[in-house]
């Protein structure tokens, strides 16, 4: 085993021996949170080269275990528009990597890692380097067409992203948040580094699994929605699209179905935009399949959603599942989403090389996450210059 890993989990035990602790290692670990570092301010104008239409203003912080963190974050629509909010706290609440033989089975931000040091090298020829020492790169990245039409032109998108790698031991955790000129903004973690020594060739998960505190226009105003398709032999090629309260309006888990396009949406009631719509942001997950775990403290993984009240001192994913029995309602209520994003591991021969009788591994990224999309953030397309 990795030294490091076997440093990290024989203070774990000895600390849930001396505490009496049972449960995972989680609750040993992360039951009073880690020492947070002071919140950090990035603000950034869209087109980053031109007239300003659209802005970021996001509150950033560090802390062993989690990584890198968004604190708040809101966005200027226009340049004549106030700022308003849509993140309160989000984090990669957990990472857990169980292996298929049953063993191990970690819970990776349990452990109290810190992010690694970065380089110039890290931070590519736009990249700046963040911190002291520094370990959080912000880059202003193109991302591509937006929209095209023959007629009129191209219009292509950027995008600000905040990334830090946390250092798993054997493996290194990308956590990287991208806040874009259209509102949306994107969740990933990208797991790389070495496969785990003696079991370089064992499939494994590497299970995301995310808190975020959804703040549309401030705490406490907002409600939770599922959007689903349906579309069956029976209804002779004829579809609908259905949006109900999540968990009929209470606390509790959703699923994601291939077939029903699952998304939740996360809307202010009371905001809306000049036709009339509130305005709401959709998650949309970007998956490979959905995990399901079954060992001892494993039931948070059963579910691909949870959505709770956000409570002071609920910040563990393990836990999530005994959050939700307080069933209070999530209507005009300050909400919390629970998101799993999964990643299948199969290695490969690409993930190391053979020098003499020894496997050296080198795992390219695999990523995992999902997207906040902007419903009826804007009066009009903001694909169009005004």
């Amino acid at each position: 085993m990795n030294k490091k890993r076997i440093v990290a989990l024989s203070m774990l035990m000895a600390l849930m021996a001396l505490v009496g602790f049972a449960a995972g290692p989680h609750e040993a670990v992360l039951q009073k949170g880690p020492a947070v570092e002071p919140t950090n301010e990035v603000i950034q104008a869209f087109p980053s080269n031109d007239v300003m239409q659209t802005a970021w203003k996001v509150h950033w912080a560090t802390s062993a275990g989690y990584g890198l963190t968004i604190r708040d974050a809101w966005f200027k629509r226009g340049p004549r528009e106030p700022w308003m909010q849509i993140l309160g706290d989000a984090r990669l609440a957990e990472m857990f990597v169980p292996y298929a033989s049953g063993t191990p089975r970690f819970w990776d931000v349990s452990y109290n890692f810190s992010l690694t040091p970065l380089n110039k090298e890290a931070a590519g020829p736009f990249g700046q380097l963040l911190g002291d020492p520094a370990v959080v790169v912000k880059e202003v990245r193109d991302r591509g067409p937006m929209w095209v039409d023959p007629n009129t032109g191209v219009r292509r998108g950027q995008k600000l992203t905040l990334w830090g790698a946390l250092d798993a031991a054997n493996y290194r955790y990308l956590i990287e948040y991208g806040f874009q000129d259209d509102g949306t903004i994107t969740f990933r973690v990208g797991s790389t580094g070495r496969n785990y020594a003696t079991r370089e060739f064992e499939g494994h998960m590497h299970n995301g699994l995310w808190r975020v505190n959804v703040n549309l226009d401030g705490s406490g105003k907002n409600s939770v929605y599922v959007m689903e398709h349906f579309e069956t032999k029976e209804d002779a090629g004829r579809a609908k699209n259905v949006m109900r309260p999540f968990n009929k309006g209470v606390e509790g888990f959703e699923d994601w179905h291939a077939e029903k396009f699952t998304m939740l949406n996360i809307a202010n009631e009371k905001k809306r935009n000049a036709r009339k719509m509130p305005i709401s942001y959709d998650v949309v997950p970007l998956r490979m399949g959905n995990a399901r775990h079954y060992g001892a403290g494993e039931e948070c993984t059963q579910h691909d959603f949870w959505v709770t009240v956000n409570r002071k001192g609920e910040m563990l994913y393990p836990k999530v599942h005994e959050y939700v029995k307080k069933h209070e309602k999530i209507m005009n209520a300050d909400v919390v989403i629970w998101h799993s994003s999964a990643c299948h591991h199969e290695p490969r021969s690409e993930d190391g090389e053979y020098r003499k009788d020894d496997f050296v591994g080198s795992t390219p990224t695999a990523w995992s996450g999902f997207d906040l999309r902007p419903r009826n953030w804007f009066d009009r397309t903001p694909h169009f210059p005004n």
